[in-house]
Formats: structure tokens, C-alpha cells, sequence
């Protein structure tokens, strides 16, 4: 399972908002914490430096938030099926 790629940050936005209904994000000065349920994922990236629209984050960084939060699969594969999640 390859980690390589990128994954547009609204994607991510859009991935989360129908796969983990009610999940809530706190902005921190370089990345973002997500929760969901009684989860946690401290790391999200807010992008490199810059202007930051709609930044690139890497694939590697979206498989571990839908790891930690357990996040359904099936899912998360309809919205972003760059991922090739097991």
C-alpha cells in the first residue's frame, strides 16, 4: 500500500463531513486537531507555507486520520478513492 500523493484539504473537508458526521476541528498555528466521537487526530497538516485556499496534504497524513478516528472505509473510499485503503 503505496503513501504516496496528494489529497486537496477541501476533499478531506468534504470526506469528513459525510463519513464522520459531527466531527469537530480546532485550528492550531501549523496544523489541525480533528475529533470524532471520543477521538482525537492531533497532525493534520494546514499546508506549506503560504497562501493556504486549498492546500495539497500528503496521502500518508489522510491514512493515519482515518485510522485513528476509525473511520468507515467503504466510505472513505467513494469520496477519495486515490487513498487504496484496505
Amino acid at each position: 500500500m503505496s503513501s504516496f500523493g496528494l489529497v486537496a484539504l477541501k476533499e478531506i473537508w468534504a470526506m469528513l463531513d459525510k463519513c464522520a458526521p459531527g466531527h469537530t476541528v480546532k485550528s492550531r498555528e501549523h496544523n489541525f486537531v480533528v475529533y470524532y466521537l471520543d477521538r482525537s487526530f492531533p497532525s493534520l497538516p494546514r499546508g506549506r507555507h503560504g497562501k493556504r485556499d486549498n492546500p495539497s496534504i500528503q496521502i500518508g497524513h489522510v491514512k493515519q486520520l482515518v485510522k485513528q478516528l476509525e473511520l468507515d472505509l467503504e466510505c472513505v473510499k467513494q469520496l477519495l478513492p486515490q487513498l487504496k485503503l484496505k
